[in-house]
């Protein structure tokens, strides 16, 4: 105990060392140890969301593109398949479709059904699911980052400034929001698909001319009224029953269909079918990540060589700081021998002082952990 007071004692004599020495060490332990947790809560939550989403159906091409996006909402694929893909799909299994590439407030909108809250253990945590055109849930992070509760509103982002023959953004009401799930859904919008085909503009209504806006025009002036300045931006009891669709619902644009299927046989059929289908591919998303895990832990490895090298030279370094100190210290440490103190019990003072600086770099390295994974969840 008296060692453990004599070593703390000399640590707070020279703050600015210990700091030095504590600092040089925890960032020796930190590096390894954020790099290490980060690729382990990756690849967890990769193989955990991949795992649970049997097959994912979408157009030729990369395949990457289509997973990110039908299991993690982010980006999308190069070109969309059409709506009625949906029902040829059903024989094999349980299907949900998918539709990412809008967002309110810098969040993805998600057009999908509500019945991906069964598969995905979403539970509500106030409100009620979306009924009508033009209602969303919101996901807990989104919620909290704007200070959402049910009857609230968001309106989707433009998505082409100049595209003045598409839809407006459109206004629509939060009606529930979800409790926190761990998964991409806590960072998004999720609606039902008409909501997201109105975003598009696929699904909207028209304004009709009021007397005012029905203008005489003056000698050599033509005024036009295009229907895209007078469509609605929001959906109300006023607006809703003039919602109509153009084009047929079977060719509308989904970004990919996931498809559970209902045995061993309907999943190989499946994937034999899609790989002679010259429009669309079925990718088992486990094995999409497994190809990205590959590419990210050979990263973590090569960084692991590199980590060594570093706390290797900080230990190094720490050997010759404890070297010097020693030196410096001889008087000092030759007066506690005069004073009665044996040899083992000076040991015992110099091996608390690196036990102690040993602790506190533990305790910087833990928190700066924490505090990169919380970060990173927070990007991710």
């Amino acid at each position: 105990m008296i060692a453990f007071e004599l070593a703390l004692a000399h640590l707070r004599a020279g703050p600015v060392r210990s700091a030095v020495l504590v600092l040089g060490l925890a960032l020796a332990l930190w590096l390894p140890a954020l790099t290490w947790s980060a690729a382990a809560e990756l690849e967890a939550g990769l193989y955990e969301r991949a795992e649970q989403s049997g097959l994912v159906v979408g157009v030729r091409g990369d395949e990457l593109d289509l997973v990110m996006s039908a299991l993690y909402f982010r980006g999308r694929p190069h070109d969309q398949v059409a709506y009625g893909l949906v029902d040829e799909l059903r024989h094999y299994g349980a299907v949900l479709p998918v539709h990412v590439g809008h967002s309110a407030n810098g969040y993805p909108v998600v057009g999908t059904d509500i019945e991906v809250m069964e598969r995905r253990g979403l539970v509500l945590a106030a409100g009620r699911r979306p009924g009508v055109l033009g209602e969303v849930l919101a996901g807990a992070d989104t919620a909290e980052a704007f200070q959402l509760a049910p009857g609230d509103t968001v309106r989707g982002d433009l998505q082409d400034l100049y595209d003045v023959a598409g839809a407006y953004p459109l206004q629509l009401t939060v009606v529930g929001v979800l409790a926190p799930s761990g998964g991409p859904e806590d960072g998004a919008f999720l609606a039902d698909l008409r909501t997201a085909w109105a975003l598009d503009g696929a699904l909207h209504g028209h304004d009709p001319l009021s007397d005012d806006d029905d203008q005489s025009p003056g000698e050599g002036e033509v005024i036009e009224a295009s229907a895209a300045v007078f469509l609605f931006q929001e959906v109300s009891e006023r607006s809703l029953d003039s919602f109509h669709l153009h084009g047929r619902e079977d060719v509308l644009p989904l970004d990919a269909v996931i498809v559970w299927p209902n045995d061993q046989k309907a999943h190989d059929q499946l994937l034999g079918e899609a790989a002679l289908d010259p429009r669309y591919q079925a990718v088992r998303p486990v094995e999409v990540v497994r190809t990205v895990l590959a590419i990210v832990l050979s990263v973590r490895d090569l960084l692991g060589s590199i980590y060594t090298l570093v706390g290797l030279s900080t230990l190094a370094f720490g050997a010759l700081v404890l070297h010097l100190t020693l030196r410096l210290r001889q008087a000092e440490l030759g007066l506690l021998v005069r004073l009665g103190a044996s040899r083992a019990t000076v040991l015992r003072v110099v091996a608390a002082e690196q036990f102690l600086l040993l602790l506190g770099a533990t305790g910087v390295a833990a928190a700066g952990t924490w505090a990169g994974l919380a970060l990173l969840e927070t990007l991710w």
